[in-house]
């Protein structure tokens, strides 16, 4: 565990580093990238076995949730990086010329990235990459939750970078808590609403910016109209990665009341085929990540109208998928579940699902599942949130053309591919203006004629 004075001691370091401008050099930022994406695909076998230990994941769904979307990212990264660090040039108004305007992305400096356990290889690592890119230089503080995986981080961060570059800790709270009052470039914090409330508290004694990526009740819809296999498959398999311990899963389901028996029934046989009979046993379904998560999700099914599911295995921290029928004042509809438990409500208006979406906090991502256009429209323009997917779930994660983030209590900022560059720099405005040619107009003394050319200029 790091004490405070260790990370001041690397903080100091990591300043001298920064301000020496090696960082600001593109060819050493894309060669530190390369030697992470060597080390990484040389570690791919440790990699599986730590989120085996830390979170029963299988070996497709860490290199589908993990360590490929890591790669990808690096990829995407290395492919444009030299283009997208460029200045940009932008046009010049007539009234200040003779001028050339650009914009330039410049590195902002010493970065805290604060990490969550769930995917605790891609979440830290992602951001790292946008904030390696951009030139500068970071501290993560990993989640003391998943210990097998932290351990092959520092082994990959080790390989790759000087403390001085990027430098990974582990600190209890209280720790946490003093370094946060330190003075960062940017902070950049995953997690719950709760703790991000409370990080922004403290960056904003400091005037430091902070993205945060956070969570909340993400709604899935399905209307009378919608392809039910289809839908029920993408929902289960949305609901189950990482055992629900996902921030952008299906939060709760709203079901057309015309098509709710029918719907229900193929949702049973998708979690059948996908995990068998006794999902606790499948040895690919992952585990809760704590004894703690476990026990606040079971709480949830003590005295709840099971649909199907509700089996559960302490010793093995684990509960199967689970389906119960819910109302929109039921406990479990007031906070994020964070598991595989997905309560069911009825409904017989689309306007009626909306209503209830918006009258609560903006969640970062909605899901409607319709082949009316119309509808689809309509969801999409009426509803706010981080992410809008129609006929699908989570795989906007995936698409390093969007950018990721929430919005309000989900969050706020945006990461992945381009925007994770923009994220992490200051975009800077210059104005390169030639002292040949100064026009006169805008001096004193000011006349009838001047304030004329003034108003043609602004128009």
């Amino acid at each position: 565990m790091h004490s405070i004075d260790q990370i001041e001691d690397i903080r100091t370091k990591q300043l001298i580093f920064f301000t020496s401008n090696v960082t600001k050099d593109v060819k050493f930022r894309k060669d530190s990238l390369r030697k992470l994406k060597k080390s990484i695909i040389n570690h791919d076998a440790d990699i599986r076995e730590a989120l085996k230990r830390d979170l029963n994941k299988s070996e497709f769904e860490t290199y589908a949730t993990e360590t490929g979307i890591v790669l990808h990212e690096l990829g995407t990264m290395l492919r444009n990086l030299s283009r997208w660090a460029r200045p940009e040039n932008v046009i010049t108004p007539m009234f200040a010329l003779p001028s050339r305007s650009m914009i330039i992305p410049e590195p902002y400096g010493r970065i805290l990235i604060i990490s969550p356990w769930n995917y605790p290889f891609h979440l830290p690592m992602v951001p790292l990459i946008g904030a390696v890119a951009a030139g500068n230089v970071a501290v993560v503080r990993q989640s003391r939750f998943s210990p097998s995986t932290n351990e092959i981080m520092k082994t990959i961060i080790s390989e790759c970078f000087s403390e001085d570059h990027v430098a990974l800790i582990e600190c209890d709270h209280e720790t946490t808590e003093r370094a946060l009052d330190k003075r960062w470039d940017l902070i950049f914090f995953t997690g719950s609403t709760e703790v991000g409330r409370k990080i922004y508290e403290k960056a904003a004694k400091n005037l430091t910016p902070v993205v945060l990526e956070l969570g909340g009740k993400s709604p899935v819809v399905v209307e009378e109209d919608a392809v039910l296999k289809i839908a029920a498959r993408r929902i289960i398999w949305g609901k189950t990665i990482n055992s629900g311990q996902t921030c952008i899963a299906p939060d709760y389901l709203f079901v057309h009341q015309n098509v709710r028996e029918k719907f229900l029934e193929l949702l049973k046989e998708e979690i059948v085929k996908m995990f068998g009979n006794n999902p606790i046993e499948n040895p690919d379904y992952p585990k809760l990540i704590s004894s703690k998560a476990f026990g606040r999700l079971a709480a949830f099914l003590d005295g709840a109208n099971l649909i199907t599911g509700g089996r559960t295995n302490c010793d093995k921290q684990s509960i199967e998928p689970t389906l119960i029928e819910a109302t929109i004042d039921d406990e479990c509809m007031k906070e994020e579940i964070f598991g595989p438990i997905l309560p069911v409500i009825s409904y017989s208006s689309l306007d009626e699902v909306i209503r209830y979406i918006n009258s609560g906090e903006k969640p970062l991502a909605a899901y409607l599942f319709s082949t009316d256009s119309k509808k689809q429209k309509k969801f999409i323009r009426e509803t706010s949130s981080g992410a809008c997917l129609i006929n699908d779930v989570i795989l906007h994660i995936a698409n390093k053309k969007l950018p990721f983030g929430g919005v309000g209590e989900s969050g706020t900022g945006r990461y992945h591919g381009k925007f994770s560059l923009r994220t992490f720099s200051n975009m800077k405005s210059v104005m390169k203006t030639s002292p040949s040619l100064d026009l006169p107009f805008k001096y004193p003394p000011f006349n009838k004629a001047k304030g004329k050319l003034l108003r043609i200029f602004l128009k």
